[in-house]
């Protein structure tokens, strides 16, 4: 069954748009390497620390973690994101599955999709993991997505970024300032100007030997191999998942996946996980319907063509079995939807809804339809029941929170927002969407504040920092809120230092 769903996903690149914005993902390979390359001899594999091992590092686990949110703030303004609820929740659990079976003792983990068709995926010291959008298209299977996960989960388990920070440490975080400057030119002036910046950094970078080792890639390929296994995940799926990239890129003549620049892959790598997982269990693929509604998914977002890559669905509704027709059913709703279809994308998620009246990704999809085509009312209707059934279920509530404020009711929608921001509260998304219905109740304090809190979190400071006097100023005969949102502006202000080591 595997394989014959695998085969109508392939990532169709004639379909896949391509600009200067793509180029971005290069220079997460670069990032990195500047944020977790060693520069001196790494303790041996004997002795592996953990989180809080004292012989870990001179930096401390709290010092990772503003760091690392220090640096994903920046890397919001500059590079483009993906705020897909329904993605966002699938990957959040794979994510959490997989940190809770790592040797992470902590699994405070924060999860960044980063809007590109290319394959990469990424760790930030202080717990942040970053995906491509691509790694899930081009991924056979959610074993080999996993996979990658699994190996950049071990990355920070094992603190190879503290391991390795010596003296020059400083050195590398001028170049993380340089490298986000090259893609805020990429994602604002094109991709010549965003090359040419890139060059110099990369110079920089290379001069001061700024290159995953291959000590740290086994180690990762090793924790994660036993990650797979304890998350009951096939760990075949690692020397898999590399071997047929390295394929795909050595017989392309293509540019090389920016995973490839930060992961090196060699067939001796390859051999080493081979010869590590040969003993173990092999375990037939993870049938999990959620990764194959959520790869198709990607694949609408990332069609060039929605009128052609509607036809071809069509088509292929007619001609497979009944797993793959169920996963092309809503890919062809996707489409519809994304072509102002309404009517005809509600045909076919009902007729999903029939076989699996209860599923989230249906139930949560018909919402977003309904809402898209104005029918506020039946789409508060179908969430809230649904919600009933699943309490507080994230892409469900937003869902229902849309529907509220569109639907004149966004008192209701603020108390939604608000729970969910309180189990995620560095999600921007979340405090844009609360503006809006801040808004639409005519709270003008409460729009500048969290529209304060989203601007802080895609790393524009002086802009949050005028929203809050904005918020201040709308508040100006309750003394109790503006202490509130003072505090709030002196905090931020001291955030300007949360990237100095």
């Amino acid at each position: 069954m595997c394989g014959s769903l695998n085969t109508d996903f392939k990532a169709r690149v004639s379909y896949y748009t391509y600009s200067a914005r793509t180029y971005i993902t290069h220079i997460f390979a670069f990032l990195c390497i500047t944020l977790l390359t060693p520069t001196s001899t790494l303790a041996s594999s004997s002795g592996l620390p953990q989180l809080r091992d004292s012989t870990s590092g001179i930096i401390s686990p709290e010092k990772e973690r503003t760091l690392g949110k220090a640096w994903l703030r920046q890397l919001r303004g500059q590079a483009p994101t993906i705020s897909d609820p329904l993605l966002y929740n699938y990957l959040e659990h794979l994510l959490y599955l997989l940190a809770s079976n790592s040797e992470l003792t902590e699994p405070q983990i924060e999860l960044v999709i980063i809007n590109s068709s290319q394959i990469n995926a990424f760790a930030v010291p202080g717990g942040i993991i970053g995906i491509n959008a691509g790694l899930l298209l081009h991924a056979r299977s959610e074993d080999e997505l996993a996979a990658v996960i699994a190996h950049e989960i071990a990355h920070l388990s094992q603190r190879h970024f503290a391991r390795g920070l010596d003296f020059s440490r400083k050195n590398s975080w001028t170049n993380l300032a340089a490298l986000l400057a090259s893609v805020a030119i990429m994602a604002t002036a094109g991709g010549e100007a965003g090359m040419a910046a890139l060059a110099t950094t990369q110079a920089a970078a290379i001069d001061q030997q700024l290159r995953f080792s291959r000590h740290n890639e086994r180690e990762a390929d090793r924790i994660g191999v036993q990650t797979l296994v304890r998350s009951d995940l096939s760990p075949h799926a690692m020397p898999d998942f590399f071997e047929q990239l390295l394929k795909t890129t050595r017989y392309s003549g293509e540019q090389p996946p920016a995973f490839l620049l930060t992961h090196p892959v060699t067939q001796e790598r390859i051999s080493d996980a081979r010869n590590r997982v040969q003993h173990l269990p092999t375990k037939n693929s993870s049938q999990n319907l959620a990764y194959y509604l959520m790869k198709m998914r990607t694949s609408v977002e990332y069609a060039r063509d929605k009128a052609s890559f509607s036809k071809e669905l069509e088509s292929n509704l007619s001609q497979t079995n009944t797993a793959n027709a169920e996963v092309t059913r809503y890919g062809l709703a996707n489409t519809l939807q994304e072509s102002n279809l309404f009517d005809k994308a509600l045909v076919h998620i009902n007729l999903l809804l029939q076989k699996r009246p209860e599923n989230i990704i249906y139930l949560t999809t018909k919402a977003e339809i309904l809402n898209d085509a104005g029918r506020y009312q039946e789409a508060q209707n179908i969430s809230e029941a649904a919600l009933k059934i699943n309490p507080n279920n994230f892409p469900l509530s937003i869902a229902y929170a849309e529907s509220l404020t569109r639907n004149k009711h966004p008192a209701k929608a603020i108390e939604v927002l608000k729970h969910q921001i309180s189990n995620r509260p560095e999600a921007p998304f979340l405090w844009y969407r609360l503006s809006g219905a801040y808004g639409k109740l005519g709270d003008i304090s409460g729009v500048h504040e969290s529209r304060a809190e989203y601007l802080f979190l895609v790393g524009r400071v002086d802009k949050a920092l005028e929203q809050l006097r904005y918020a201040i100023a709308a508040s100006k005969d309750n003394f109790v809120s503006q202490r509130k949102l003072k505090k709030r502006m002196e905090e931020i202000k001291a955030s300007r230092k949360d990237m100095e080591l």
